[in-house]
């Protein structure tokens, strides 16, 4: 009788188990870094309602839906489609995160994925070393923080405000989305102070260590609240007793947040440095095209309604990973703005620079007019010189500019930079 309960008891049990599938992962969210080769991205991996997805911010891939997905004790595996390839993941859970493998376009590489925001942690152990004074100041957005450089020697010194380009970039010139440093704009602050010149550069509000406010949301940003953010900043160096003449120094899309701000704030000259003359959304329809025309057509209608506050996903995978729900609102106010008609309304002296080999210059409506522009605005072509304000003669020259910290910046950029900030005396 003990017998047959023993295996009635386990004929239940079997039954029991048939009937329950172990959960595929709890509902979370891990940042880390794929190697593959030569080549390392950031990924961010989330679980929500037993579905997995996978964003590449470095290609433009926001919440793939992973498939094929399976997992066995502590393994998990899965693929993403990516364009025309696909990346397939084996994953081992452990106790801070995931560690694994990648199978990518043939070529195999590692997967290391951790808890909470990692791509921060990372940023802050890769910074270069700051010297010179750490400022804060409040505003609406919330704490900004920054570094100010100062010469050696009795001022007051010819300051600048350092604006950094698009995207989670941080002071010194490094985007959150990459892995790899390249500290431009670090290398800019100290090629100025070398030249006796101060530079105040600062984190933007959400990157780096710059902290929100409690009632700040990037799905409410606008592209008016980095231009004020930016005039806080030239009436915090105003206040300044060691400095001269004040002056911006805009990179990218720093440029035109750099021509507002000098709108709103009276400074003694402006620099703009690889900065688009046509308005964004005709750039951002520009560079899709080069990459796929069906895609661009898609953009182009969705950047319509975005202008019409009408808001919605397109179905179309590249389209909707450039422009994410939730952004719009900072688009769409950052769409409103002319550069090349901002850039007229100056009155002080204004330098705009760039390089011939800047990939995201390309064309010629992608830069400034020097036509039908007041007299005040100097332009400078510098020979050989990429958007990350290196040398780039050549393709290998250019990617190497985005990745390796230790290459100085072009010389002929700074000798013009530091020869028109002089001549403001």
């Amino acid at each position: 009788m003990k017998r047959i309960m023993y295996y009635i008891g386990i004929l239940v049990m079997a039954v029991t188990l048939m009937g329950c599938s172990q959960p595929m992962l709890e509902d979370g969210r891990w940042e880390g870094i794929v190697t593959v080769k030569d080549t390392r991205f950031f990924i961010y991996l989330k679980a929500e309602d037993q579905k997995l997805f996978l964003s590449i911010p470095e290609m433009l891939a926001t919440d793939i839906p992973a498939e094929d997905v399976k997992r066995k004790g502590d393994t998990v595996s899965f693929t993403i489609p990516i364009g025309t390839s696909t990346m397939r993941y084996l994953l081992t859970i452990g106790t801070q995160g995931f560690d694994g493998k990648i199978l990518y376009d043939n070529a195999s590489g590692t997967v290391m994925l951790r808890e909470g925001r990692y791509t921060v942690e990372h940023r802050r152990l890769e910074q270069p070393q700051r010297t010179g004074k750490p400022v804060s100041i409040e505003t609406d957005t919330g704490t900004l923080q920054g570094t100010h450089l100062i010469p050696e020697g009795k001022g007051p010194f010819s300051t600048v405000l350092i604006i950094a380009g698009s995207g989670p970039t941080d002071r010194d010139g490094n985007s959150e989305l990459l892995v790899e440093s390249n500290d431009n704009l670090w290398h800019l602050a100290h090629d100025l102070q070398d030249a006796g010149i101060a530079s105040l550069r600062y984190d933007k509000i959400g990157v780096g260590e710059s902290i929100p406010a409690k009632d700040f949301t990037f799905e409410g940003a606008t592209f008016d609240d980095f231009v004020n953010d930016a005039v806080r900043w030239l009436e915090y160096l105003s206040l300044d007793g060691t400095v001269d003449t004040l002056g911006i120094v805009g990179h990218s899309e720093g440029s035109l947040i750099g021509i507002l701000a000098a709108e709103k704030h009276p400074v003694d000259f402006l620099i703009s440095v690889a900065g688009n003359g046509d308005p964004i959304d005709e750039q951002m329809v520009k560079q899709i095209s080069r990459i796929d025309e069906e895609a661009s057509v898609i953009l182009e209608k969705r950047l319509e309604e975005v202008s019409r506050s009408e808001y919605r996903e397109t179905g179309n995978l590249l389209v909707d990973s450039f422009i994410p729900l939730g952004r719009e609102l900072y688009l769409q106010t950052w769409m409103s703005y002319d550069p090349t008609e901002e850039l007229r309304k100056l009155d002080m002296p204004t330098l705009v620079t760039w390089g011939d080999r800047d990939e995201r210059l390309v064309a010629d409506d992608d830069r400034f007019p020097q036509t039908g522009m007041p007299e005040n605005i100097e332009f400078k072509e510098i020979k050989d010189m990429g958007h990350m304000l290196r040398i780039a003669r050549n393709d290998l020259e250019l990617q190497r500019s985005y990745k390796d910290r230790t290459i100085a910046l072009h010389p002929k950029f700074i000798e013009t930079v530091v020869d028109f900030i002089r001549r403001q005396h």
